[in-house]
């Protein structure tokens, strides 16, 4: 974004916006840059800006010329809806991810024996609450909904999945700033941020979303601490599996907020019962700096697992758990 940072000036609205921003502008604040490239992305695939499109991949990289004068003309013919695009904080729903949770899930069915209830924090739009819609290839064994129009794939090294398939009773999220499948505008936020040179994302994107247009998933907005507190303070159901799950978001929460989210799922897993089990599936930054890492902790137990290693995109996936017997 260096060039687009020589490309901006007070001519426009936008420019004017940028080069004022009142809060932290990089990616440890309000990621400005991101919101940037993410309107003009929209704005390309709406087919309003032409010149730009072509510099998008997959047509030659241009030169620093090229592509300043591009994006100067460019934040010039759409102003407007550029400088209202940048209120929007960025956001994804990486669908992909759901090759980490549902061999989970199928590990927590097979060992508590009951449907799974699950709550999502950081949900998105809630691609990851309907994992049993899609189709999987985990190594060797292939499983989920084999009819399904997406079909997750990652590099899987280690042992293949062992469990049975989650029959899945519920399922709920929250975010911030939550996104509904059946809003275009929505969907398209969504779109803009999988950048033009992964078209293999976007299609599983786009896939995700009409399978999820659907269902009823209900995402409400809410602080997860609160969320998350409120719906575990009462005892679980009889016979049904309490499953919380996230997936790179907590590195995102104020350290009071992290402190209460993870002691409400705590204090929730120590009233659990052999009837009434939580589990709580935590894919995060691995404190080593190595990556995410899958951890599951299963209670009535309280047993703690770290299951799986890879990438936040879940292109590659380490599996770590294989069946005792």
């Amino acid at each position: 974004m260096s060039v687009a940072g020589r490309s901006i000036d007070e001519s426009t609205r936008t420019g004017c916006r940028i080069l004022a921003w009142s809060g932290r502008p990089d990616a440890h604040g309000d990621a400005v840059p991101l919101r940037l490239a993410g309107a003009l992305h929209a704005l390309v695939r709406r087919g309003e800006l032409p010149d730009l499109a072509g510099l998008y991949p997959p047509n030659a990289l241009p030169s620093d010329g090229e592509l300043a004068e591009a994006l100067f003309g460019a934040i010039n013919i759409a102003d407007d809806a550029i400088y209202t695009w940048l209120d929007y904080t960025p956001q994804t729903n990486e669908v992909a991810r759901s090759a980490y949770f549902y061999p989970a899930l199928m590990m927590i069915a097979a060992e508590t024996g009951f449907p799974l209830k699950l709550f999502e924090v950081g949900a998105s739009a809630g691609l990851n609450l309907i994992p049993d819609r899609y189709a999987y290839v985990l190594g060797e064994k292939r499983t989920g909904d084999p009819q399904s129009t997406v079909v997750l794939k990652p590099d899987w090294v280690g042992p293949d999945p062992v469990g049975v398939i989650p029959k899945i009773s519920s399922r709920r999220g929250c975010d911030l700033n939550p996104l509904s499948v059946h809003d275009p505008a929505h969907c398209e936020r969504l779109g803009a941020y999988v950048w033009p040179d992964q078209p293999e994302r976007l299609i599983r994107l786009e896939a995700a979303l009409s399978l999820a247009a659907q269902m009823d998933i209900q995402v409400d907005c809410a602080d997860a601490s609160q969320w998350i507190d409120r719906h575990l303070s009462e005892k679980g159901p009889d016979g049904q599996t309490r499953v919380i799950f996230h997936s790179i978001a907590t590195q995102y929460f104020p350290e009071d907020s992290r402190a209460a989210f993870e002691g409400a799922i705590c204090e929730a897993g120590a009233r659990s019962t052999s009837r009434t089990p939580l589990a709580w599936l935590s894919l995060e930054q691995a404190n080593d700096g190595a990556g995410p890492e899958l951890r599951l902790c299963l209670w009535p137990s309280g047993s703690t697992r770290t299951i799986a290693r890879g990438d936040a995109h879940a292109k590659s996936i380490e599996w770590k758990f294989a069946d005792p017997e």
